[in-house]
Parts: structure tokens; C-alpha cells; sequence
């Protein structure tokens, strides 16, 4: 909260200790303006503890033998924990700093958060299939209404870098840590909704949306495609890709998650090639791309199958990372690349539409996927040469969920 002696330098180097005990006395009149009945609902849930859930826990449901009783007491445990999550984001999205919970997009989002909250209060806990069911269809609205998130936050988040300058954003203490809370919440919480309501809808190979024998490989196969594909439509041409190593070995997973991952990985690698080898073919450059991808080196995928971790390597030779700037590409407020036009911040069909960079989500994003279910991304840059993308798959299914508190 940004009381007096709390300063952040702005472009111009001045410190703004007095605007921003402003922006705060407005943000205490807007949190005024709500329901007084449902911020005391939210405080209430706000003061009870989250539960972490497991992966074995996920797949319990799943598999049990009579699946109606199963789903009726994952509905009544999701009744419980869906409204504590929702409640910590809405209080956090309240008390943002730097005038953030005053600007339109966080608005929007905390409405979409009060709105789910509100319709998961508003039911009583299933105890029938009918009730389940009604719960059911609950969860898939709120699914729906929250499917802009990611997007929305990134305009907020772009907005205050044009009023304070991106430098004096990036340095902002609490952003980092607000946007990893919240979005590993909403990764969380996701997961649970979309578990829940695959499950009445069984698929050959599936537990809800987990895969039961998920093979990287192929999923990786997938992700090139994808990225090629985008790559492609920025430049012209793109580095061939080879996979080697454990590619047919399979381990339970989310496709979603890890195409996610994968995806992001292998953008930056490609993005960078491209333009560290053939830098006439930049966004507006105008020149022909005939013939360049052949003289590309190629991006090399290895897979090896740990005993107690699968780790995915992407190894590019794209001239590598500044050891000064290796910190930064984990902060949501860093990109190299050019920021994505407005229209491009609507959600189209999800990833699969997303532009080639300008986020500066796509790094610290997928650490948030891998280490929900116990993994990681590591980066390890050499400074003109290339850089090693390190994906840490966990093949523990008894650890728990990482909650922000």
C-alpha cells in the first residue's frame, strides 16, 4: 500500500511519495463503493485456510467405482475451497498499489472474480446428483467469464508502464510477487474447475483433463508445429527443429500445461535465431525470406527420462542472453520484443492465437505451469552463442499444490 516513506523513482527521477498517498486515499474510496454485505463475505472467506490438492487426489476422483458419490464430494470440497481462493485474489486485486485496482482492466477483472465468488456462495453445498450437476454448470460459467485473465491483467500492467516509464515498473516492489500469487491462484483454481467438469465428460486416455499416459515427445512434436507456425507468419521463415533422446517414453500430465510450456520455450528460441541470424527479416524490415531457413542452425530438443523428474532440453544458438539481464526474464514487465498491437490483448481461442512476444508473460507464466505440479524451468544463456531451456517434468504425483498465501 503505498503509505508515506513507501517511493519508487519515476523516469524523471523525482520520487512521487505524495501522488501515491493520493492514488491510495482514492483506492480507499473505491473499495467503499462495494457491497458492504459481500466485502465482509469476502474478509470472512479471506480468514480461512486454503487446501492444497494433490495430483493422486485429482486422479482418486476419476477412477472411484461409483463416480456419481465421487463427484458429489469433489463438488462439496470445490464448494469449500473455490470461494477462500477467489475471496484472497479479490482482497489482493483491492489493495493494489501504484493505482493499479483503479485502472479499468483490474477493474474488470475483480468484477469477473466478485461475480464467480458470488454465484459460489450463493449455492448450497451439492448433496444430489441434481445439485452436482447445477454446481457443474456453475463452474463451466465461471470458467467461461474468466477465460480473458491473463490478457485483461496484461493491459493493466501496460498501462501504468506508459504513465511511470518501464524501468520504474520493473523495479516496482510487491508487483512481482502480486503477479505470481495471482497467477499461480488462477492456474490453480483453472485446474480444479476444468478437472471437475471434464469429468463427466470421459475421454479414452483420460482422467478429466489429465492425461493419463501423456507422451512429450509427441507433445513436443505438436509445439514445433505450433511455433513454426507463428514464426512463419512473423518472419517468413523459421530454424528447423530435431527432437532426440526418451521420445516415446510417456508419464501423466496436463497436454494443455505442457503444450503451454513447450510453446513459450520454443517461440523465444525460434525469435531469437531468426533474428540474431538473419536481422534484414525483423518486424517491417520488408525483406524477402526466400531460402533462409535452410541456412539456419537448427533448435535441438533432447528428452531424458529421470527417475523422479522427465527434463526437457531446448538448445538454441541464438546468440545467447546478457548475463546482466538473465534476472529479467523472469519479471512479467521485461520483453526484448516489440509490445503486441491492442487487438492482440482480446482472447481469440487461447494460446493458439497468441502473438510471437510483446508480453513479457511467456517466461515467468510457464515456471508458474511447471512448478504447480512440481517441476521447473531453468535457463542457462551463453552470451553469443545460444541459450539451454531446461523444463523440469515431476513424475511425484503426491505434491501438493504451491498456494499463495
Amino acid at each position: 500500500i503505498p503509505l508515506e516513506g513507501h517511493r519508487v523513482p519515476r523516469r524523471d527521477g523525482r520520487l512521487l511519495t505524495m501522488r501515491w498517498r493520493l492514488t491510495y486515499l482514492a483506492s480507499q474510496r473505491g473499495r467503499r463503493g462495494f457491497c458492504s454485505v459481500v466485502t465482509q463475505q469476502i474478509q470472512r472467506f479471506c480468514e480461512k485456510p486454503q487446501r492444497g490438492i494433490t495430483l493422486a487426489e485429482m486422479v482418486s476422483v476419476g477412477q472411484a467405482s461409483d463416480m456419481q458419490s465421487a463427484l458429489t464430494e469433489n463438488a462439496q470440497m470445490l464448494h469449500k475451497e473455490l470461494p477462500v481462493r477467489l475471496a484472497r485474489r479479490i482482497n489482493e486485486l483491492q489493495k493494489m498499489p501504484y493505482g493499479l485496482s483503479e485502472m479499468a482492466p483490474v477493474q474488470k477483472v475483480r468484477g469477473w472474480y466478485v461475480r464467480s465468488f458470488n454465484d459460489l456462495i450463493s449455492m448450497r453445498e451439492p448433496q444430489t446428483m441434481e445439485e452436482e450437476q447445477a454446481f457443474t454448470a456453475c463452474l463451466e460459467k465461471i470458467l467461461k467469464r474468466h477465460s480473458a485473465v491473463v490478457p485483461t491483467m496484461a493491459q493493466g500492467i501496460m498501462m501504468l508502464k506508459e504513465q511511470m516509464g518501464d524501468d520504474a515498473v520493473r523495479k516496482c516492489p510487491f508487483l512481482q510477487d502480486f503477479l505470481d500469487r495471482f497467477y499461480l491462484s488462477r492456474i490453480g483454481v483453472r485446474m480444479l474447475l476444468s478437472q471437475h467438469v471434464a469429468l463427466h465428460e470421459p475421454a479414452e486416455g483420460f482422467i478429466g483433463i489429465l492425461g493419463e499416459s501423456v507422451c512429450p515427445g509427441d507433445e513436443a512434436e505438436a509445439a514445433v508445429a505450433h511455433a513454426t507456425h507463428v514464426c512463419e507468419a512473423r518472419y517468413g521463415c523459421c530454424p528447423t527443429v530435431e527432437i532426440r533422446g526418451d521420445v516415446e517414453e510417456r508419464i501423466p500430465y496436463v497436454p494443455g500445461h505442457l503444450h503451454h510450456m513447450l510453446h513459450e520455450l520454443l517461440k523465444n528460441a525460434m525469435r531469437a535465431v531468426v533474428e540474431t541470424h538473419a536481422p534484414h527479416l525483423r518486424p517491417n524490415g520488408g525483406h524477402s525470406a526466400e531460402g533462409v531457413s535452410d541456412s539456419l542452425p537448427p533448435i535441438d530438443i533432447t528428452i531424458a527420462a529421470g527417475q523422479s523428474d522427465f527434463h526437457i532440453r531446448i538448445a538454441d544458438q541464438g546468440g545467447g542472453i546478457p548475463r546482466s539481464q538473465i534476472a529479467n526474464i523472469w519479471n512479467y514487465m521485461y520483453t526484448t520484443a516489440e509490445r503486441p498491437k491492442e487487438q492482440d490483448l482480446e482472447i481469440k481461442g487461447g494460446i493458439r492465437n497468441a502473438p510471437m512476444a510483446g508480453f513479457g508473460y511467456g517466461l515467468p507464466l510457464s515456471k508458474l505451469y511447471a512448478r504447480y505440479f512440481g517441476g521447473d524451468i531453468d535457463i542457462v544463456s551463453m552470451d553469443g552463442y545460444g541459450t539451454h531451456a531446461y523444463l523440469y517434468l515431476s513424475r511425484i504425483g503426491n505434491t501438493k499444490e504451491p498456494l499463495p498465501q
